[in-house]
């Protein structure tokens, strides 16, 4: 069982842990972990270079997982579902991918079963179990052009869980009816790597344009662009501040379009805000690993282990 109050870290494989503590490798996997989902009952890693998406069920009884005190752990074991980690223990990684989807850039939850909607190179797609219990993929971009399929971002509606908003290597489109009509927006001809809920509204971020905002996700506003410029991989909510994942570091907004950056200047994949404090974050940098700060940004300490993070998931409790 994975403790709740463990961070979830997407690096060479998946890893749970404290600020402070040891990290944990989840299984035997290995692979470039891009996207995470976190639900009471499982995991669900998106992995790079054609490795596919993967399901942890979140049980209990068996352990799964390799501590190294502290250091991840080193090429050289199998990556492959149902092999063993060095414990011995079974490795509970399901393959969810079949031979459409193997590049995953960014995931999200949907109902039903697999209950995940994947954006891959060549669009968004969703499963479901064939007879003999394998996951079948279904494209929904095909009619969209090349960029517009590329995927680096996904945003379900929190009021409307069949429209989902895209990010994509050519804007911010919206899928309507779990990708059965699009609909393209404001945000165009630029690349969007981050989208985000907060404060009542959508939050977008891109290469080249710096941050916008939208009521509605269809028509957008720019919020500013941090001191360096440069892309926006992730936003997310600390306080009353909204945190940037950038190019050039870690950015922190308050909305009005004034932005500042802090912490080590390497380009940041991943950050993520502790839900009982918000003066605790964790940011991850590719390369450059795993940091922290525990006072808004004012001072960053290095983990030592993680050479490269993309995905970062915060504890579900204090």
């Amino acid at each position: 069982m994975i403790p709740q109050n463990h961070w979830l870290i997407g690096s060479k494989g998946v890893y749970h842990g404290t600020i402070g503590g040891s990290w944990t490798r989840i299984g035997a996997q290995e692979y470039g972990i891009s996207s995470l989902i976190r639900e009471p009952d499982r995991l669900v890693a998106g992995a790079s270079w054609g490795s596919g998406l993967w399901e942890w069920s979140n049980g209990t009884g068996q352990s799964g997982q390799t501590d190294r005190s502290g250091q991840p752990d080193q090429p050289g074991q199998s990556g492959q579902s149902g092999q063993p980690d060095q414990s011995g223990q079974p490795d509970r990684w399901k393959q969810l991918h079949d031979e459409t989807l193997t590049e995953i850039m960014a995931i999200a939850s949907i109902d039903g079963s697999p209950g995940v909607v994947a954006g891959s190179p060549y669009g968004i797609a969703t499963g479901r179990y064939d007879d003999a219990g394998a996951v079948r993929w279904t494209h929904h971009s095909d009619a969209l052009r090349v960029n517009e399929r590329f995927t680096n971002a996904i945003l379900v509606h929190p009021d409307e869980p069949s429209t989902w908003l895209i990010g994509t290597e050519g804007g911010v489109l919206i899928a309507d009816d779990s990708g059965a009509t699009w609909r393209r927006t404001s945000i165009s001809g630029t690349a969007v790597r981050a989208l985000a809920c907060m404060h009542g509204q959508f939050w977008a971020g891109t290469d080249d344009r710096g941050i916008w905002r939208s009521e509605d996700g269809e028509r957008w506003d720019s919020a500013g662009h941090s001191a360096d410029g440069g892309a926006v991989f992730e936003l997310t909510l600390a306080g009353d501040d909204i945190v940037a994942a950038t190019e050039h570091g870690v950015a922190i907004g308050d909305g009005s379009g004034h932005w500042v950056r802090t912490g080590p200047r390497h380009l940041c994949a991943a950050v993520r805000c502790h839900p009982g404090s918000t003066s605790t974050w964790l940011a991850g940098a590719t390369p450059g690993g795993l940091w922290y700060t525990e006072d808004r940004g004012r001072t960053w300490q290095h983990v030592p282990g993680f050479a490269n993070v993309r995905a970062i998931l915060p504890p579900e409790t204090d």
